[in-house]
């Protein structure tokens, strides 16, 4: 792959940098040291995939974008005797097979082998399958290369039964001319024999994104760039890509196949570079599939490259793990990558209608429903440089999936000051580069050898990275890789292949210590490729795994089914179950052996499945058919580094009994240009109610909202706040507006001159009576200064004189206007004096705790430690935990899910003032790298919002190495600064003494950001239970979205925190940009969900599960 230039292509929209390594360094000193490498003068595999460029040819980096993507591994056992053997493929070097003697030693039987005979070209991947079902292991090649199409065609090798075989992918019809880079054997169709999927690279990189489309209209053109499908019909293999559905533009790094949605149809997964979208090809079980890649997930990797599927947190679903080429050292994210602008997002998303695609790597957590939430930052699996092979497996048997990512780039082609000077180059000449000047250009791209990574699995989510402590830490420039029990011992030991260094191999010392124990099925199906599925029972616990080759980069491991089971001593029961609907069970199973099970002995069974009874049913029937437009309003056009939009923070729900008919009404409020809605509940329906008031504000923005009586007249009228970045400062339609009510619902706008001085961009609204006289109060929490984020706006506490609000902030509660951006204020009474309090945070601010003394309010968080917790705050929420009779209280955070990270020691900063000196607002997002603040974002995007960083520093290299005071200078010391030292939520379980003990939510709870929560007691245990949820989708185009597609609930454990249940078991999936959740009604509660820019969804609450 991976110039992302090319000398004679210029990739338009090299995407996404301005990116920044935000995660800390694992200062542990624990050992992990379960690899060690074994030499090749002991193994016998001394072997090395060399490539060597030549810039007179094609065989470069400048004129094959996929010169350095180097190649795969292979395990199979290819003369029947127990002992897994190796294949190793080359790009311009010979192909090498290698027979396991036992005790990791090998023996190069190459040559006797008859490998290379006929054919062999650019190898770069291998996998394994008795095609002709005589009993011996065959061998399959995919070749690509700078070559034409009759010099790549694919290798079949089939397998004599003497060590020897013969190249017949001609006969079989598998010479498949694209540059092929993996392919599968499986039975798409359950016929009884095997198909193939071979995953193809493209010949046409390098073009914009729009051309590209637009080049395949052509037919033709799209068939020889597509990966293409095999059927196997009388033993010949015939292209049934169109019939199938496959037929797509395919820049295909990484091939899985596997049951994804548990139908006992085998489904597809391709992972594809550049912009094209990766595939999520489920089977349809009439022979064709069905790309859900959009559907199924919210967001992918940009550049896709291998890929693994496996259940990594133990709950029996299968989570998909993709990687990328993000960088996790600040100067690499700073040099290599080039930058995304909003007009190319904006293409891609939205013109050519692909997915939404970001420079990480992604591990999407499979919710059930085929509906996946991708988590990688949350688990910190996000960055890992230039990677190529992920691999999902438990090396330890400890009983969690740990892991293993290969690393290193020959040459970063990518590197911005390289790619510049190439430009440079191209323009002097003409285009016609002297061949001298190519090569000191060629010579020039860095290269920089990196260590591979282990991330062990220690359960709930979370990852640690091991590798420093194993002789994994080795720097290397690694593609494929395979994990197999090469000595028979029951652990994974590890072979993984490099360019232009020998091929490691590492033998796993878990057994040897005693880590943990195993059980390893050999499953031998009807067919070699069976892909059984096989359950184990013991404790309580419940893991299945599938069995497949082809996962990772380039490679295939073999084919048995591997358990670690921990200390485990023995298995309850042992499930398979076949393709063919067949399934054996054994029972009582002791640990610490190899168990062969046969297809022919297993019988057929019925499906016994049932629906799951969720909590949550989605309902279309009640009524709430509100649709959020938002208006259109770029953000980024003028604050280029905003973190993410400011004026789509809406809608909002409040509810009140409008009509004094004893039933709940809900008001929504609008988007600029939208009016607000008011729906009155009729029984089990809700009816909306045009307010002629509501749609002559429509032009205002919506935010919080609260049902009062503010004229004491005994019904309820309605306060609005008004917000939103899309106002000019001090515009009118900042104004909080009020509707008094007539009794009936009926609602007209009311003036009140004081609310209507204040021409402030408000978020959040809270009734009070703060003074004890009988009526209602008001606290408002206001954010920004519009387009001038993160410089805050006064809040305000109107008290009630009469039915008219007058401002008394700065004798109640001083402290409260200049508390910052304010997202969320609830009133409260902390102490349970009689007098209420309040609780107010939001962005950049710590959690303010404010205490009524009679009518006069202080901050007593310090007393606490609260004031040193900063975070984006955007929620809270009253409840009793463990009903000790004390308020407790969910804080919502962002969640651990986004690309920022930050901590006490070394919080992310914001600096905003003019910097450049033009008359505009200026901000910048900070973090610590070597003991010094840097900017978060790249040179490019910096240099649009500031364009004398371009002159001051012309390199990408110098903006690499400077911090953000060699970059802007003194005056950032004295600008406008803030930070945040905690993302994630949490819960301040009150002692009862005005202190609190602040726990962190669980880590589902963790990985969306929490916006909006109710309580309700869903197990109707006597305790409060929440439901949670929220979604921010506008962030900057170089920030994943936080755009997860389910609530999460989390049932109280009675004492001071809460155990979270996901959607597969509760039924809260949900589809949109979630802003706001409303629980209404009591005897036929409902759940409403409004979401920005899209349908509100209702839920009805189960409360006979």
């Amino acid at each position: 792959m991976r110039t992302k230039y090319g000398i004679l292509f210029i990739l338009i929209i090299l995407l996404y940098t301005c990116e920044s390594n935000t995660g800390s360094a694992d200062n542990t000193t624990e050992t992990y040291n379960n690899y060690e490498k074994v030499p090749s003068s002991s193994s016998g595999i001394s072997f090395i995939n060399r490539i060597e460029h030549n810039l007179a040819s094609k065989s470069n980096l400048f004129d094959y974008d996929y010169f350095y993507n180097g190649s795969g591994v292979g395990i199979a056992d290819f003369n029947n005797d127990g002992l897994k053997d190796v294949f190793l493929c080359a790009n311009q070097a010979n192909n090498r097979i290698y027979l396991n003697k036992g005790e990791l030693t090998f023996e190069d039987i190459t040559e006797k082998a008859n490998i290379n005979a006929n054919n062999k070209g650019w190898s770069s991947g291998v996998t394994f399958a008795d095609i002709n079902q005589d009993g011996w292991i065959d061998i399959y090649i995919s070749q690509g290369g700078p070559y034409n199409k009759e010099k790549r065609k694919n290798i079949l090798l089939i397998n004599q039964g003497d060590l020897t075989f013969e190249e017949k992918a001609d006969e079989y019809g598998l010479a498949d001319t694209g540059i092929s880079t993996q392919s599968a054997f499986f039975d798409y169709d359950k016929d009884g024999d095997l198909d193939c999927i071979v995953m193809n690279e493209n010949d046409y990189y390098g073009l914009d994104p729009e051309r590209f489309y637009k080049l395949f209209e052509n037919k033709n053109l799209l068939k020889e760039n597509s990966s293409h499908l095999y059927e196997q019909i009388d033993g010949k293999f015939i292209d049934v890509t169109e019939k199938a559905g496959l037929l797509k533009p395919s820049f295909g790094l990484g091939l899985c196949v596997s049951d994804l949605n548990n139908d006992n149809w085998l489904d597809i997964y391709i992972a594809n570079d550049y912009y094209v979208p990766d595939g999520m090809y489920i089977n349809n079980g009439n022979g064709t599939f069905t790309d859900k890649i959009k559907t199924a997930t919210k967001q992918i990797s940009f550049y896709g490259m291998g890929v693994d599927i496996a259940d990594v947190n133990n709950d029996n679903l299968k989570d998909i793990y993709v990687l990328d080429m993000a960088s996790s050292d600040h100067v690499r994210s700073k040099t290599l990558m080039a930058s995304m602008n909003t007009s190319n997002f904006e293409l891609i998303t939205n013109k050519l209608d692909l997915h939404y695609q970001y420079m990480f790597n992604s591990l999407q957590l499979n919710l059930g429903n085929n509906n996946y939430h991708n988590i990688a930052q949350h688990s910190k699996l996000a960055k890992t440089d230039w990677s190529w092979a992920g691999l999902i497996f438990d090396h330890d048997n400890d009983g969690y999936e740990d892991i293993l990512v290969t690393n290193g780039y020959r040459r970063y082609g990518s590197d911005n000051d390289s790619r510049i000077k190439i430009n440079q180059a191209k323009r002097l000449y003409d285009g016609k580069v002297p061949l001298e000047i190519k090569e000191q250009l060629y010579e020039e791209l860095p290269s920089e050898k990196l260590p591979n990574i282990l991330y062990k699995n220690s359960g709930n989510l979370n990852f640690k990275n091991i590798s420093q402590y194993s002789d994994l830490n080795e720097p290397t420039f690694s593609n494929g890789a395979v994990y197999s029990d090469l000595d028979n011992d029951g652990d994974q030991d590890l072979i993984i292949n490099n360019i232009d260094q020998e091929a490691f191999i590492y033998k796993n010392t878990s057994i040897e210590k005693n880590l943990g124990n195993y059980i390893k099925i050999i499953p031998k199906g009807n067919i070699s490729e069976n892909f059984a599925k096989i359950t184990i029972k013991y404790n309580d616990i419940v893991k299945t795994k599938e069995s497949k080759r082809v996962r990772g980069y380039l490679s295939a491991v073999d084919n048995d089914v591997h358990f670690g089971v921990g200390d485990n001593k023995n298995i309850d029961s042992i499930i398979v179950e076949w393709a063919s609907g067949k399934t054996e069970k054994i029972s009582n199973v002791e640990v610490n052996q190899t168990i062969n099970v046969f297809e022919k002995n297993a019988s057929k069974e019925i499906n016994t499945a049932q629906q799951t009874n969720y909590w949550f049913n989605k309902t279309n029937s009640t009524g709430i058919n509100y649709k959020n437009i938002e208006n259109d309003f770029d953000d980024f056009k003028k604050e280029i580094l905003l973190p993410y939009k400011q004026s789509t923070l809406g809608p909002s729900i409040s509810s009140g009994d409008v009509n004094n008919d004893d039933l709940d009404d809900v008001f929504i409020g609008g988007s600029k240009g939208q009016p607000g809605q008011l729906f009155i509940q009729r029984g089990n329906r809700y009816e909306n109610k045009r307010i002629s008031d509501f749609i002559e504000d429509r032009h205002y923005e919506d935010m919080e909202s609260v049902f009062i009586d503010i004229d004491n007249d005994n019904d309820l009228d309605l306060y609005v706040v008004s917000g939103g970045n899309e106002f000019n400062n001090r515009s009118n339609l900042l104004q909080d507006r009020i509707y008094l009510n007539d009794g009936n619902g009926n609602f007209t706008k009311d003036k009140q001159s004081e609310i209507s001085d204040y021409t402030i961009s408000g978020k959040s609204v809270s009734k009070i009576d703060y003074d004890k006289d009988g009526d209602i109060d008001l606290i408002v929490g206001n954010r920004i200064i519009p387009q001038k984020y993160p410089l805050y706006e006064p809040s305000i506490i109107y008290e009630n004189i009469n039915g008219i609000f007058k401002n008394v902030t700065y004798k109640t509660a001083p402290e409260f206007e200049d508390f910052g951006i304010v997202n969320k204020v609830i009133t409260t009474d902390i102490n349970n004096d009689g007098w209420e309090d309040f609780i107010c945070v939001g962005e950049w601010t710590n959690i303010g705790v404010f205490i009524n003394n009679k009518g006069r309010f202080k901050n007593i968080s310090i007393d606490n430690g609260l004031d040193k917790i900063y975070g984006w705050w955007y929620n809270i929420q009253e409840t009793d935990v463990n009903n000790d009779g004390y308020k407790d209280y969910i804080v919502g955070n962002i969640g651990t899910n986004s690309k920022y990270k930050t901590n006490q020691s070394k919080p992310l900063k914001v600096f905003a003032d003019d910097f450049d000196e033009n008359g505009t607002h200026d901000l910048v997002l900070s973090y610590e790298y070597k003991n010094e603040y840097v900017p978060l974002r790249g040179k490019e995007c910096s240099t649009q919002q500031m364009p004398f960083i371009g002159e001051k520093i012309p390199t990408f290299d110098e903006f690499a190495t400077a911090s953000i005071e060699d970059i802007y200078g003194e005056v950032v010391t004295t600008a406008y600064q803030k930070k945040v030292t905690e993302f994630s939520s949490v819960i301040l379980v009150n002692n009862g003494d005005m202190t609190f003990k602040v726990n962190k939510l669980p880590e589902l709870a963790q990985t969306i950001p929490i916006l909006s929560s109710e309580t309700y007691d869903i197990n109707k245990d006597g305790y409060e239970d929440l439901i949670v949820a929220g979604n921010i989708y506008n962030t900057e185009v170089e920030t994943p979205r936080l755009d997860n597609q389910f609530a999460v609930v989390l049932l109280s454990n009675k004492i001071d925190n809460y155990k979270a249940i996901g959607p597969e078991n509760t039924g809260l999936y949900t589809k949109g940009n979630t802003k706001s959740i409303k629980i209404v009604g009591d005897n036929n509660p409902l759940l409403i969900i409004a979401n920005n820019n899209g349908n509100s969804e209702t839920f009805i609450i189960n409360d006979d599960k």
